[in-house]
């Protein structure tokens, strides 16, 4: 049985064209990710059965990019697989930041133990993604486990941050040598995570 996690990023904002920090506010799409956004649809490069079972993190961006990708669709969300929290530092480019000594100590940090004014140090992010990761593993198990007589595919797709799904890959994929940065996808783009007994087996780029 096809067992597969979509993990989605949302569409371009206006934090994205200015270069932010930021992941806690919650700020709409901007009109070129809603561009983007329905120039994808048209080519349809995701799952769009009924079957499927949609989840966002809860945010606006999530949920507009869902809603443009895939239409009116029942879902749920996951809180915990929403972007990192910047604290004081939201909705500030780097040029804004560069000389703070906060945000000196924070980029400089190679523990990941830091947490910014107000917000999360990167241990903490990665925590709190890795059990967010698990809540959804554990709903697509539950997909799974209702299409065991079946042997009709088994989709989830979570559309959530770019921070985010790079983490959930790392989460999954452990050994991965790519880092974080390295993984975080482009908008509107995102990872295949193919499962087998609810164990990740592959990932692929979309």
């Amino acid at each position: 049985m096809e067992s597969r996690i979509y993990f989605i990023r949302h569409g371009i904002t206006e934090g994205n064209q200015k270069r932010w920090y930021y992941g806690a506010s919650d700020i709409p799409l901007a009109h070129e990710g809603v561009e983007r956004l329905l120039e994808m649809a048209e080519e349809n490069p995701y799952p769009t059965g009924d079957d499927v079972q949609f989840f966002t993190s809860g945010l606006l961006r999530t949920e507009e990019t869902l809603k443009i990708l895939f239409g009116e669709r029942e879902h749920d969300t996951i809180p915990r697989l929403q972007e990192m929290n910047f604290g004081e530092f939201e909705c500030h480019s780097y040029e804004e930041l560069k000389d703070d000594e906060d945000f000196d100590a924070w980029v400089n940090d190679e523990v990941g133990d830091v947490a910014m004014p107000g917000g999360e140090s990167r241990n903490q992010f990665a925590d709190r993604i890795s059990r967010g990761v698990k809540e959804l593993v554990a709903k697509h198990r539950l997909k799974e486990l209702s299409h065991r007589h079946s042997g009709d595919p088994a989709t989830t797709v979570m559309v959530c941050h770019g921070g985010v799904t790079a983490m959930a890959i790392l989460t999954l994929f452990p050994e991965e040598t790519e880092t974080w940065w390295e993984l975080i996808p482009d908008p509107g783009h995102g990872y295949m995570v193919e499962f087998d007994s609810g164990v990740p087996k592959s990932f692929t780029k979309l």
